[in-house]
Order: structure tokens, then C-alpha cells, then sequence
């Protein structure tokens, strides 16, 4: 099996099942609805609408890193602000999640090897290091998502 098979099955496995840390992405939204993924529970945290609209935005940035694309990310980018909390638009957020996982792990599988070692952009990390760090990014917050849900 090759390199980027292998990093595409983790950010598979991260966002779908059978992740080494527990439970994945989508196992963790389960069931939320538009109501429960809306709430702020804990003051001053993201709502887990604003931390699934913030792994589909770094999932996206580190496909366009690792397709060269130069620009900075801003606030609004990094938690893109959630304006319509009704079922639709959460059913739409979570399209998006997946639309953008399917994308990134397109994107790894039709990499030449030779580019894991690059930076993904002059003066950035590795497209290696971005790859991972969009798979342990996902699971990080999918873990802040569990918490939020037992609040």
C-alpha cells in the first residue's frame, strides 16, 4: 500500500470509523440536531455547529494547501459563523463536512508520492505534516464534540 493510501484511509477512518482514539466524526454527530448542535452549553466555547463548520474549513484549507493554492486564512475562515440554525442549514453543515472529506482524501489519493516530503506552500510544513495534522485536527474536535454533548 502506498504513503497517500495510507494517510487517505486515516482521514477516512477519522471522519467515518474504526479510528485508533475512538469515536469518529460523523459517529459523533450522530443524532444531533440542529437545536442541540446550536446550543453553547459552556459560555465563551464553540457551539459544536461552530467547531463542524471549523473542521470543514481547516479540512478544506489543507486541500487547497496541498493543491498550492497561497492565501491567508481570517477569522471568519477559521469559524465560519453559523446565521441559520434550522434543520436544513444543519443538514447542509453536514453535507459540507463530508463533501469536504471526500475532497481532501481525492485530493491525497491522486498525490505523487514525492510530494509528501514538499512543503504544501513555500516556507509551510510538509504536505505530509498537513495531511496528518487534518486527520488529528478532526479528531480533536470530534472529542470536543462528545464533551459538548454530555453537557
Amino acid at each position: 500500500m502506498k504513503e497517500t493510501e495510507r494517510i487517505a484511509d486515516q482521514l477516512k477512518r477519522a471522519f467515518y470509523g474504526e479510528a485508533w482514539s475512538g469515536p469518529a466524526v460523523m459517529e459523533v454527530l450522530e443524532a444531533v440536531t440542529a437545536e442541540v448542535a446550536a446550543k453553547r452549553p459552556v459560555p465563551d466555547v464553540h457551539s459544536i455547529w461552530e467547531l463542524v463548520n471549523h473542521i470543514t474549513a481547516w479540512v478544506n484549507i489543507v486541500r487547497r494547501r496541498v493543491e498550492r493554492e497561497i492565501f491567508k486564512v481570517s477569522d471568519t475562515e477559521n469559524f465560519p459563523p453559523v446565521s441559520d440554525t434550522s434543520a436544513s442549514a444543519w443538514n447542509d453543515s453536514l453535507k459540507q463536512l463530508q463533501e469536504a472529506e471526500r475532497a481532501l482524501r481525492e485530493t491525497i489519493l491522486r498525490l505523487p508520492e514525492a510530494r509528501l516530503d514538499e512543503p504544501a506552500v513555500p516556507g509551510g510544513s510538509s504536505v505530509y505534516n498537513q495531511l496528518h495534522g487534518a486527520v488529528q485536527h478532526s479528531l480533536y474536535h470530534a472529542a470536543q464534540i462528545v464533551l459538548l454533548k454530555k453537557v
